[in-house]
C-alpha cells in the first residue's frame, strides 16, 4: 500500500514525533510511506490564475514544490492530510498545499450528490484521512466543524473521508486505520442553514480585507466594494494577498470600528493567504476591543450550500477573536462577476449596498437580503436531470473551453500529466 503523509505543521515538534511513530508502525507493516514536510519545501500560494487548467491542463505553471506534491498524492492508496491546528482550523501550511491540489480536478463540473462539483480528471483518487493536534479551547463542536469541511474537501476531490482524528489517539491506532482494507468512509454532512448575525451599534468606519488570492483583480473586492458604497461612511480596504504588509493587516483590524473580512470559496475553506491573515490574529484572540466581525464567502459553485460549512468555522471564529459576529454574506457563481456588464449585476449590488446601508443605519445585516443574495441556496431535486443534460451542452463549458482554445491547449484538456504507469 502506498501511503503519502502531508505534514503541514509549520515548525518542528511533538507533532513530528507523533508522525514519526506512525511512519515507523506503517513501514513495518511493509507499506510504501512517503512523508512529505511541507514547511521544507518551496511552496507558493494559489493565485487563481487558473494556469493549471487552461494553460498547462493538470499542472500548477509556478513551478514550486505543489507539482512533487500532486504527483505523490494521486498516485499514492491513501493520503493522510496532517497538521496541528491554528485559530481553529489546521495550519495555513496545510491549506496552501491543499489549494494547490486543483490541478487534480477538472474545471467542468458535473452533478454529485444532487450538487455542482467538479468533473474528476484522473480515474484514481487516494482514501483520505486527516489528522490534528488541538490546541488551547479546542472543542468536539471545532472538530465537528473541521471534519464537516473536509469531508466537502474529499467530496471535491473525488474521495471520502474516512476518518478526522487527533494526536491523542495512539500512533498504531491511526495506522490500523489507515490500512484497514474496509474503508468506512465518515457519511456526508447535512445541508446547514444559514448562522444568525447580531446586531451592535451603528459604526461610522468600516474596514474591508480583501482575501482574494488575485489581489484586486479579483470578484471579492468588487463584491466589497459595493457593500462599502451602500455602507457611505469612512471606510478602507486591505489586500490580504500583499502577505508582506500582515502585521499592518493585523494593527488595521486591532484599529477596527467594524470589519469585513471577504474571500472566494477555496477547497471548501478559505484561502491559504486568508488562513495565515487568521492565524496572525491569534495575540488578538479574546481581546475586550476586538472590533465586530462580518464575513463574505463567494464561489464559483452556483449554489449557496457550498459555503454554508465554512461560514460555521468563521461565526466560531468571531467568538474565538471575542468579536461580535454579524453574520455571513454567501455568493454563489460569483467567478463570472468581474466580466459580466455592470446590468448584468445591477440586482446583486443593489443587494449588497443594501446590506452596508443597513449595517451603518442599524448596525445589522439584513436577514431576508442575506437570503436574496444566496439564491439558489440549493437546486430542487426536480431540476437535477435538466441540469445534468445542460452541463453535458457546449455552453456549460463555454468559459473554460474558451481559454483553453485561445492557449491552444484545448485537445489536451484531460490530460493525466501526474500519473504513473
Amino acid at each position: 500500500m502506498k501511503i503519502t503523509i502531508l505534514n503541514g505543521n509549520p515548525e518542528a515538534s511533538g507533532f513530528d514525533t507523533y508522525l514519526t511513530h506512525l511512519q515507523t508502525n506503517l513501514e513495518t507493516g511493509e507499506h510504501t510511506v512517503t512523508r512529505l514536510d511541507l514547511r521544507s519545501m518551496d511552496l507558493h500560494c494559489c493565485v487563481g490564475c487558473w494556469g493549471c487548467w487552461v494553460k498547462t491542463p493538470g499542472e500548477c505553471t509556478n513551478g514550486d514544490a505543489s507539482l512533487e506534491i500532486d504527483r505523490a498524492i494521486i498516485n499514492s492508496d491513501f493520503t493522510l492530510w496532517a497538521a496541528p491546528l491554528r485559530m481553529g482550523f489546521p495550519s495555513a501550511l496545510l491549506k496552501t498545499i491543499m489549494d494547490k491540489g486543483l490541478p487534480l480536478i477538472h474545471p467542468y463540473m458535473v452533478v454529485d450528490q444532487g450538487e455542482a462539483h467538479h468533473l474528476r480528471r484522473y480515474e484514481h483518487y487516494p482514501r483520505l484521512g486527516l489528522l490534528v493536534e488541538k490546541e488551547s479551547g479546542t472543542t468536539e463542536a471545532d472538530l465537528h466543524i473541521i471534519s464537516d469541511i473536509f469531508c466537502r474537501t474529499a467530496l471535491n476531490m473525488k474521495s471520502r473521508l474516512e476518518f478526522c482524528m487527533t494526536t491523542e489517539s495512539p500512533a498504531p491506532e491511526l495506522a490500523q486505520r489507515i490500512t484497514s482494507r474496509e474503508a468506512h468512509p465518515l457519511p456526508l454532512p447535512g445541508r446547514l442553514p444559514a448562522t444568525s448575525g447580531v446586531t451592535v451599534p451603528p459604526p461610522s468606519r468600516l474596514t474591508l480585507f480583501n482575501g482574494s488570492p488575485r489581489g484586486r483583480r479579483g470578484n471579492t473586492p468588487i463584491l466589497l466594494e459595493q457593500f462599502g458604497i451602500g455602507f457611505g461612511g469612512e471606510s478602507s480596504m486591505h489586500h490580504l494577498v500583499r502577505m508582506k504588509q500582515t502585521s499592518e493587516f493585523v494593527e488595521a483590524f486591532a484599529n477596527a470600528e467594524c470589519a469585513v473580512i471577504g474571500f472566494p470559496l477555496y477547497t471548501d475553506a478559505m484561502p491559504a493567504v486568508v488562513k495565515y491573515f487568521i492565524e496572525a490574529l491569534e495575540p488578538l484572540a479574546g481581546r475586550r476591543d476586538n472590533p465586530p466581525l462580518g464575513f463574505l464567502v463567494q464561489s464559483g459553485f452556483p449554489e449557496g450550500l457550498h459555503m454554508r460549512y465554512v461560514e460555521r468555522y468563521l461565526e466560531r471564529l468571531a467568538e474565538r477573536l471575542g468579536s461580535s459576529y454579524l453574520g455571513t454574506i454567501v455568493k454563489g457563481g460569483g467567478e463570472g462577476i468581474r466580466i459580466m456588464p455592470p446590468r448584468a449585476n445591477f440586482g446583486l449590488f443593489a443587494n449588497l449596498k443594501a446590506l452596508g446601508t443597513g449595517l451603518q443605519k442599524e448596525g445589522r445585516l439584513y436577514p431576508h437580503i442575506l437570503k436574496q443574495i444566496a439564491i439558489p441556496e440549493r437546486f430542487p431535486t426536480l431540476l437535477g436531470p435538466f441540469f445534468r443534460v445542460f452541463l453535458r451542452l457546449p455552453i456549460a463549458h463555454s468559459y473554460f473551453d474558451g481559454m483553453l482554445k485561445k492557449n491552444e491547449v484545448y485537445e489536451r484538456r484531460f490530460d493525466r500529466p501526474l500519473a504513473e504507469e
